[in-house]
């Protein structure tokens, strides 16, 4: 009879045992799809915000390589002009928008200079701060 008991008893507690451990492998699976499931949401976040970064970081590239190149086509122009003392005159270039400054001999020498910025393929205004020389 006492190895019966005994028999039952250790049936009972191996049962309880694999339940309980059932409950805990359940417990610990949840617990690890949800921090899957949690790492899996930041590293899109990350990404998202990376690509963010990135295209920003494009456009701004892109603007400023677009105004080194719109200065570059306004300097050449002045360069081709032989009514001009181009070496006279800075261009600067921000957001498409030209800034002429430097010294010349004459108005029409420094309309000159804005008329032919203005021509220029992406110069959306242009800004002319040329001094006439008295």
């Amino acid at each position: 009879m006492k190895t019966i008991t005994t028999l039952v008893l250790a049936s009972f507690a191996a049962v309880s045992l694999a339940a309980c451990s059932q409950q805990e492998q359940d417990d610990t699976r949840d617990k690890a799809q949800s921090s899957l499931e949690q790492a899996t949401e930041a590293t899109k976040q990350a990404a998202s915000d990376a690509a963010n970064f990135t295209r920003d970081t494009a456009e701004r590239t892109g603007d400023f390589l677009s105004d080194s190149s719109i200065t570059a086509r306004v300097k050449t122009a002045l360069f081709e002009a032989d009514q001009l003392s181009a070496s006279a005159i800075n261009v600067e270039t921000i957001d498409g928008n030209v800034v002429l400054s430097g010294v010349v001999a004459t108005s029409e020498e420094a309309d000159l200079a804005a008329q032919l910025a203005r021509g220029v393929e992406g110069v959306k205004s242009v800004e002319n701060d040329i001094e006439v020389q008295q």
